[in-house]
């Protein structure tokens, strides 16, 4: 499963060019990876936390991808996606779902 639609754009947002198909699939590995059985919110709600954390520059986005293999959950809690709010978050960050 690839990445949503406004993750995508985000993601060309924060890193255009190169930079961007790069991380778009680094952030699809990941989260591809971290849920293989979750379902397709869990894998954006992932994927928006590390791009987030990632705040536009590579070298930070690359630390957020290792933090999310050690315990993706730090990656929510660091992004302010892990409290119940988090729904209305992501769309005032990324837009509507």
């Amino acid at each position: 499963m690839g990445l949503t639609v406004r993750v995508e754009k985000r993601i060309a947002q924060d890193f255009p060019g190169r930079d961007g198909r790069v991380v778009g699939e680094l952030l699809a590995e990941l989260v591809n990876h971290l849920t293989e059985r979750g379902d397709r919110e869990d894998k954006e709600r992932i994927a928006a936390a590390t791009l987030l954390c990632g705040r536009g520059r590579v070298d930070r986005l690359l630390d957020a991808v290792q933090l999310a293999k050690e315990d993706w959950r730090d990656v929510l809690v660091g992004a302010g996606l892990a409290d119940p709010g988090w729904r209305e978050r992501l769309e005032a960050d990324f837009g509507p779902g």
